[in-house]
């Protein structure tokens, strides 16, 4: 079987039996600064990019809504692409900042299934 890697796509996506119980926010350890980013995108074609620049970045929570634990300049290089993608006239992308002690304050009820993110693949 001849694999293109470069067209494989699936490592973002999510997969069944590959969820990871996440009891809240308030459990969550930040490395970095926490974003919690959303967007609202109306072109399909902008929509897909805008998303796999979220993806790259971040672990999906919702369809437009992502948490991206990452240090200012690589938010800030995320933050650059989203610009570049999104039409300001239509669209809208809001990023949140959420402190440690912020997301220790945070409340959550039930439990969150996320997407199991792979760190890498061995074909």
């Amino acid at each position: 079987m001849d694999l293109n890697l470069k067209s494989i796509d699936w490592h973002n996506r999510y997969e069944v039996g590959e969820l990871v119980a996440f009891p809240g926010p308030e459990s969550q350890d930040i490395r970095y600064v926490l974003h919690l980013v959303a967007y609202d995108i109306c072109e399909p074609r902008r929509l897909r990019r805008v998303a796999k620049i979220c993806e790259a970045y971040g672990m999906r929570l919702e369809k437009s809504v992502f948490t991206c634990d990452l240090p200012p300049h690589l938010f800030e290089r995320m933050w650059m692409e989203l610009i570049d993608e999104i039409d300001e006239e239509e669209d809208a992308v809001v990023a949140y900042r959420i402190c440690a002690g912020c997301l220790r304050e945070a409340e959550s009820m039930g439990v969150v299934s996320l997407p199991k993110k792979p760190l890498c693949y061995l074909l």
